[in-house]
């Protein structure tokens, strides 16, 4: 028996017992196992080396007006059940709302999920004891300690790799199951001059062991932690701004939170009554597409076993989709648009990004910075979170270089980045063309125009 089989088998068992427990009511189980391993260094010394595995299972419970949920961890027989007694004990007490429903099941297309699942894995995952991963750590912070005499001290180098399988079953005939895997690596070190110390850091992530790429980690962390020495307050004034992939994912969470269909519908989101209207400027396109071969948010189906499909967010400028599950949709009348996501078997399901990316440009990201006259490149924001996801409004520091004449002159220290979320994104002028994903969210250097920095 393969492991989808073996897991589906286990899921329908567990389906099974619900049903005998709450016969007549709709009932999805999401299960879930996973496996995780790191190696960490700090400071050269080896500071953590360890594995966990975890396996769970969600139980959403409805009867066609209220919907309750409970969860435990482990999959052992019998579990399945005791979630429905207490699911069925919650129902009455729950304020009905017809909109708590379960979507309709639709398998996926038998073609996508023949080319885009084996992407999802790596038959490599594991395969090697995990202390064998520790001379590329070593070496990697050895190139770093090379590249630059300015470096002087490697504060932390880690890998991590895991590996999960999903599976979701409902009462509504939804079967569906997936599994992947994913790797990662990191670097962060610290550069001095004189009495200055600057940190800089670096990370990639992917599908496939074979897809990191270490010394591109270890140039970045140097390159970052090198160009903030000689840090300088700016007077304040307009600049433009442009925005290191390393970052931009944080500045794409901006739009990923009020995108979801369910903050418009309780008046949570400054895209409110927008669809259809411009809000960015003709640069900015922003897709969602979880076929993406090898894309670390890339999915056969959403986490309400909805298949998944590539969605036009923002087109040049005009928002044209919002995320929906089946929740945020029934609330419209329409089909949730595959944009289910859990943070796990405890969570419950909500509307939100896949793999959302900011598409590439034409140019490089030496041109866009050499066509920069008077700016600076971004590598970090803090308190990005703070954000009003209402009125767009937000007052973040940021770190990182200043740009004059297109070369990259000093490092800025205290200053501050302030406007409106629109306004930034209706200023961008120019997005080049090394695109990066960290996570579910992709970008490449973008650069926004007369942004006020003090």
């Amino acid at each position: 028996m393969t492991a989808e089989a073996a897991f589906l088998s286990l899921a329908d068992a567990a389906l099974d017992e619900v049903r005998r427990e709450a016969p007549g009511l709709q009932a999805e189980l999401y299960l879930v196992r996973g496996r995780d391993r790191g190696l960490e260094r700090k400071e050269g010394r080896p500071e953590f080396a360890g594995e966990s595995s975890e396996e769970g299972m969600g139980l959403r419970l409805g009867d066609g007006s209220r919907m309750a949920s409970t969860s435990a961890g482990g999959l052992a027989p019998g579990l399945a059940g005791d979630l429905a007694r207490r699911a069925k004990a919650q129902l009455p007490l729950l304020t009905p709302d017809p909109a708590r429903v379960l979507p309709p099941w639709t398998p996926a297309d038998p073609a996508l999920a023949a080319s885009l699942a084996p992407t999802l894995e790596d038959p490599a995952a594991f395969a090697r004891p995990l202390e064998d991963w520790g001379p590329a750590l070593d070496e990697m912070t050895a190139r770093a300690l090379r590249a630059d005499k300015r470096v002087k001290k490697v504060l932390h180098a880690g890998f991590g790799e895991s590996s999960s399988e999903v599976a979701i079953v409902s009462t509504a005939g939804a079967r569906a199951y997936e599994r992947g895997a994913s790797a990662s690596i990191g670097l962060s070190l610290g550069a001095s001059s004189g009495a200055e110390l600057q940190l800089g850091s670096g990370s990639r992530g992917g599908r496939r062991l074979g897809e990191l790429d270490w010394d591109r980690v270890a140039d970045d962390a140097v390159f970052r932690a090198v160009s903030l020495l000689g840090a300088k307050r700016l007077p304040s004034k307009k600049r433009s701004v442009l925005f290191d992939p390393w970052v931009a994912g944080d500045v794409l969470d901006l739009l990923a939170g009020p995108l979801s269909a369910e903050a418009v519908q309780k008046g949570r989101s400054l895209f409110k009554g927008r669809l259809g209207k411009r809000v960015a400027s003709r640069c900015v396109t922003l897709v969602d597409d979880p076929h993406f071969p090898g894309g670390l948010g890339s999915s056969l189906f959403d986490d309400e076993a909805v298949p998944t499909r590539r969605k036009v967010m923002v087109e040049r400028g005009v928002l044209r989709e919002l995320y929906y599950d089946a929740c945020s949709a029934a609330r419209e009348g329409r089909a949730s648009n595959a944009s289910a996501s859990r943070g796990g078997y405890r969570g419950l399901p909500g509307p939100g990004p896949t793999s959302l990316t900011l598409a590439p440009g034409a140019l490089s990201r030496e041109r866009l910075l050499g066509d920069t006259k008077d700016g600076i490149l971004v590598f970090e924001i803090m308190g990005m979170h703070t954000a009003d996801p209402v009125s767009g409004e937000f007052s973040v520091g940021v770190s990182g270089v200043a740009v004059r004449g297109g070369e990259l002159a000093h490092g800025i220290k205290g200053a501050m980045l302030s406007g409106n979320v629109l306004e930034l994104f209706g200023a961008v002028d120019a997005v080049a063309d090394d695109l990066i994903s960290y996570g579910s969210l992709s970008a490449p250097t973008f650069r926004a125009a007369g942004l006020t920095v003090a």
